[in-house]
């Protein structure tokens, strides 16, 4: 989140800024986090952050990602340096872990990345002309935002269920696609078949993976992530999300009706199902796009 101050500061700056100086990295990163709150309440923002709560597992994942992320770039560019710097932060946190559960870790990074990857590839709304290109991993990350502090908010006693829930809600398409609603009403039945395939497909990629045989209890929250209280929060989460989307393309000056029609659907959408009064926030969007 700091990053929305402090924008995409490359990984080498600051873990190089952080090994001559931390306390001035985390001055900065404090500093930023203190202007945020220019950009929302200071509730909202004490809310979706926790200096205190990156644990070292988190750090691990992080750096697992990075890494894959430099080499699946290195294809086509030199990543040699990233890629070293990276390895040594990897085995300098390693130390901390069993060396079995270092090993299971790798493994399990390396098998999610290839879904991850389709996720990150594939363009939202990819019928229709974008001025702003949005994937479906970075479609998730704002439903999992959303989601996470709509329950805060709430107060509601099943946080963690909403946040797997919102995790695993587009994880289906990295295997069947991103299938338009459109295209699944148009004959009946055909909606329920495509839940029928999510699912079993899904199960597969599960069972393919020793190591991934715990997910097979969340298959339901990443097949039907919108049933139960906690999926009403995430499905509020959802339509939010998408009425950014469409609050960014009108913005941009894009003028296709589609965007304008599915803004109004969805702050319709919005008001029926959420959980929480969120009309103050569509409000605010409203006023600046229109």
């Amino acid at each position: 989140m700091p990053k929305i101050v402090l924008s995409d500061v490359s990984l080498q700056l600051k873990e190089r800024i952080e090994r001559f100086a931390p306390d001035v990295w985390n001055k900065v990163k404090l500093k930023a986090i203190d202007e945020l709150k220019n950009v929302a309440d200071e509730q909202t923002v004490n809310i979706l952050i926790n200096v205190d709560s990156y644990s070292r597992l988190d750090k691990l994942a992080d750096l697992y990602i990075s890494y894959l992320e430099a080499r699946e770039n290195g294809k086509l560019y030199d990543f040699s340096q990233p890629l070293r710097e990276l390895s040594e932060k990897i085995d300098e946190i390693s130390q901390f872990f069993p060396k079995e559960r270092i090993e299971k870790y790798w493994q399990i990074a390396q098998y999610v990345w290839s879904p991850l990857l389709n996720l990150t590839s594939m363009v939202r709304w990819n019928r229709t002309h974008r001025n702003v290109r949005t994937s479906v991993s970075g479609h998730s990350f704002i439903v999992v935002t959303i989601s996470y502090l709509l329950s805060k908010l709430l107060e509601f006693d099943k946080t963690t269920e909403v946040i797997v829930r919102s995790i695993l809600h587009d994880l289906p398409e990295a295997f069947t696609g991103d299938v338009i609603t459109p295209t699944k009403k148009k004959v009946q039945g055909l909606d329920e078949l495509v839940a029928l395939v999510e699912r079993e497909m899904l199960v597969e990629w599960i069972s393919e993976n020793p190591n991934l045989e715990f997910v097979k209890n969340f298959v339901d929250f990443a097949v039907e992530p919108f049933e139960k209280d906690a999926g009403r929060i995430v499905r509020t989460a959802d339509y939010l999300a998408a009425l950014l989307e469409c609050a960014v393309e009108i913005h941009s000056g894009n003028r296709l009706e589609v965007f304008r029609e599915n803004f109004f659907n969805f702050k319709k959408a919005i008001k029926e199902i959420s959980p929480l009064d969120v009309s103050s926030w569509i409000d605010e969007i409203e006023t600046i796009v229109f």
